[in-house]
């Protein structure tokens, strides 16, 4: 029983990191993580198209 004690918290490290590993494996392989960064920079567009609109209105009413 002492020998779990030692090895037991290493023993699950070892599958938690492993089960991690293949969950990252399969997202990659699958295409989970494609296009991960489509809505920042949609956002960032739409942030940009927004100060600029907002600059234009604050020249015209000047």
């Amino acid at each position: 029983m002492t020998d779990f004690e030692i090895m037991g918290p290493y023993a699950i490290a070892l599958l938690m990191s492993i089960g991690a590993l293949c969950a990252f494996v399969w997202g990659v392989l699958s295409g989970a993580l494609s296009g991960t960064d489509d809505a920042a920079i949609r956002f960032y567009r739409t942030e940009v198209e927004n100060d600029a609109a907002g600059e234009h209105t604050e020249q015209a009413s000047e």
